[in-house]
């Protein structure tokens, strides 16, 4: 997340920011979020959005 953190900022909203690699579970992906990522790129989509409630 911190590498996340130091993009958005230094894009300052001008861009988006993707983050991936790592993201393994909705904790994961909340946490990204957080961060500043306006995107995500994962491979186990399907375990992360298990991870979220209904």
């Amino acid at each position: 997340p911190r590498s996340v953190e130091l993009m958005a900022g230094a894009v300052d909203g001008r861009l988006g920011v993707k983050a991936s690699g790592g993201i393994r579970t909705a904790a994961d992906a909340i946490a990204m979020l957080d961060s500043g990522a306006t995107r995500l790129g994962l491979s186990g989509t399907r375990v992360v959005l298990d991870g979220f409630p209904d």
